[in-house]
This record gives C-alpha cells, sequence and structure tokens, in this order.
C-alpha cells in the first residue's frame, strides 16, 4: 500500500497516474478500470470514463446511451460511500424500462460483474472509479476491497490537487471550445457535434486539435476529463 501511495503522490502527469492506477488494479485481480468525475450538486457521472481494459464494443455501446442517467451504479456507490457491487445495485433497484434497456444493451457485450469505487474530493469535487475484468481468484473480502478504495480516492486527490496546480496557468479556451469539449465530455462523437452545432465536421476536427494542444493531452477523453477536472467545462 506505501508504495502505491508513494507513486500517486509522485506522480506529476494524469496519463502517468493513470497507469500507475491501472497497473496496481490489475496486479490485484481487476483487469478493467474506469474513471470519471460526477456532476457537481449530484451523484450523476459528468464525463465519460477515462478507461483501460474494456472493450471498444462495451466502450462504445456504453457510450451510445445516456449513460449518465441510466447507469444507477455511480449514484449508488456514492451514496453508500464504500465499494459496491454492480450486481448487487441493479438486482436490488426497480428500474425503469429505459434501465432495463440499457442493462440488457451491456449484458449483451458480456460485461462481466465488478464493483464501483467512490471517491470524495474538496468542494464537492467527487469521482467514481469502476473496476470490472475480474479475475476468478480475486480476493473480494471487506479488508482487500478497502485497500483498493483508500488507493482509489488517494489517486482521486492527486488528480484534484494537480488539476488546481494546472488551473493557474493560461489554459482558457475559447466559448466554442468549451461548447465542444462539453459535448464530448456527453459522449458525442465529432460527426454528432457537428450536426448539434450546425458546423462541419471538419470545423469540429480543428477545434478538437486547438483544445488538445492548449490542455496538452492527446484523446478526447484525457481532454473531457481533464476539462471538467480544472473548471474549464461545468461539472
Amino acid at each position: 500500500m506505501e508504495e502505491i501511495l508513494g507513486r500517486i503522490a509522485s506522480a506529476q502527469t494524469l496519463p502517468l497516474l493513470w497507469r500507475q492506477m491501472a497497473r496496481y488494479f490489475a496486479q490485484h485481480g481487476f483487469a478493467g478500470v474506469s474513471y470519471y468525475w460526477i456532476r457537481h450538486g449530484t451523484n450523476l457521472p459528468a464525463t465519460m470514463p477515462l478507461q483501460y481494459g474494456f472493450s471498444p464494443q462495451e466502450v462504445e455501446r456504453y457510450l451510445s446511451f445516456d449513460f449518465q442517467r441510466l447507469d444507477i451504479v455511480p449514484r449508488a456507490a456514492l451514496a453508500a460511500g464504500v465499494p459496491i457491487r454492480w450486481s448487487d445495485v441493479w438486482r436490488s433497484t426497480e428500474l425503469t424500462g429505459e434501465e432495463r434497456a440499457f442493462l440488457t444493451a451491456m449484458r449483451e457485450t458480456e460485461l462481466a460483474d465488478g464493483f464501483s469505487l467512490p471517491c470524495y474530493g474538496p468542494n464537492g469535487r467527487n469521482a467514481v472509479v469502476a473496476l470490472g475484468r475480474m479475475k476468478p481468484d480475486v480476493d473480494l473480502s471487506p479488508s482487500h476491497l478497502s485497500l483498493l478504495h483508500f488507493a482509489a480516492q488517494a489517486a482521486h486527490l492527486r488528480i484534484c490537487s494537480m488539476f488546481t496546480e494546472e488551473a493557474t496557468r493560461d489554459r482558457q479556451l475559447s466559448t466554442r471550445e468549451k461548447e465542444i469539449l462539453d459535448w464530448v465530455a456527453r459522449g458525442k462523437s465529432n460527426s454528432v457535434i457537428a450536426e448539434i452545432l450546425a458546423i462541419s465536421p471538419g470545423t469540429v476536427d480543428t477545434y478538437m486539435r486547438r483544445i488538445y494542444d492548449k490542455l496538452e493531452v492527446s484523446d478526447r477523453t484525457s481532454a473531457a476529463v481533464k476539462g471538467v477536472g480544472m473548471g474549464l467545462i461545468a461539472a
């Protein structure tokens, strides 16, 4: 535990911290991990998840739904305050028709069971770390899950601190760039964003390159997570 906490504290960038976390959780029996901010004042995800280890089909299917509203597990985890198993949440909740359709679609991708870990930060900047792809011999004891929870919480606080430091630099996005990044955070593709804003896909691509350059990232998920974390778009 002391080793991963040291790595978290010394990580200077989001990609480095993310690699450390993915490796740590894989070593402890979970080959799939995702992280996303929670919209301020709610228990609903604010961004598409930063993820590792899940198949492209699973991610594409997840983002094709209004996952912020239909995935009930993150808000259940935040309310519980402890690691919570996905199957327990779905089984114990009376679902709406849309929620049942979402669950059925995700099960069709063979998305296995997992756990969600609630993480709390300053000024209500909360997040959820989801662990999936469980190995058959993974230790699911409360003590082991608590250790994983501590690591996730420490990583979230480091991210909060990291983005607070970066927010002091000149990272301001234009109004249009913020608008586009907000749609990216909702899981929309460039072509869909172009339709929504009535601009060409090429124009969206140009704005995305500017956003990547300003935020010093190389992919849309990191841009969304960083944009929310730095307060550049609404959480």
